[in-house]
């Protein structure tokens, strides 16, 4: 599905060049969830934005590759990457109203990542829209569609932005620490519908995130990142029960225990 090898990102600073990862690589098989974990400032952000040509003008990837579809994301056009954004991979960022248009309605929001990738008349656009927040359990579809992103509340503009997503059906999801800005009684409801939205069938799952339970929990694979660097990755029943490199260790120890058991974890997988 997704092949990442020897991806090395630099940004430019006033003291010169910053390597912000090096040289990592990690696979998203088919049908798979596979969690990044690690702290904030390892580089799992960046990662993301390498691969998806996401990254801000200060920063750029220096080498590595990114094979998703027989073509290389890190080496593809802008026309191509558009193509691929949106409509062959799903993208879940951290910030809903960051990723929402504050002057837009809703609706019109829909329609423009629909009408980026096929032609389809107003009706149709928002039929889909409608069913597609139906299935991320907005309610009041009709009335959030009219509406604006400073109208939602936080877990709902989240909900909205995973919709968009969906939109086109994606083969693959990225979801960048999803529930970030959200409140904690609402975290859990976000993880659990987009795990609904991969489940089954051939699609799979990209979840960065700082949380090891989550990771546990929704994720068949696991890739440590350390500063910029990925230090271990494998299957999570043996990365969490017998972690091989100390720093995976070091964050396992400092959460409660959990049953790290493959049957504990929502399956994502097939």
């Amino acid at each position: 599905m997704l092949t990442v090898s020897g991806l090395t990102t630099e940004f430019r600073t006033r003291k010169g060049p910053v390597r912000a990862i090096d040289g990592i690589g990690f696979e998203v098989p088919t049908g798979v969830a596979v969690g990044v974990v690690g702290e904030t400032g390892s580089g799992k952000s960046v990662t993301i934005r390498s691969v998806l040509g996401l990254l801000p003008g200060y920063g750029r990837v220096i080498g590595g590759r990114a094979e998703f579809e027989g073509h290389d994301l890190i080496t593809a056009s802008r026309k191509r990457l558009r193509h691929v954004r949106g409509n062959r991979i799903g993208f879940v960022a951290q910030n809903p109203f960051g990723a929402l248009n504050p002057v837009l309605r809703i609706e019109k929001q829909f329609a423009n990542v629909v009408r980026a990738h096929r032609r389809m008349g107003r009706a149709e656009v928002r039929d889909l829209a409608l069913r597609r927040l139906e299935s991320v359990q907005v309610p009041s579809p009709e009335r959030v569609l009219r509406g604006y992103a400073h109208e939602l509340s936080g877990g709902m503009a989240q909900r909205v932005v995973i919709a968009l997503a969906m939109l086109h059906d994606p083969p693959l999801v990225i979801a960048d620490e999803p529930t970030t800005a959200l409140d904690v009684t609402v975290q859990r409801q976000i993880l659990d519908l987009i795990a609904a939205q991969v489940a089954g069938g051939d699609r799979s799952l990209l979840l960065v995130t700082h949380d090891l339970g989550v990771v546990a929990q929704y994720c068949a694979r696991v890739v440590v990142m350390r500063s910029g660097e990925v230090v271990e990755q494998g299957a999570v029943a043996d990365v969490f029960t017998d972690p091989q490199h100390p720093y995976t260790r070091k964050l396992l120890a400092a959460v409660p225990p959990a049953p790290w058991s493959a049957s504990a974890r929502v399956e994502v997988t097939r």
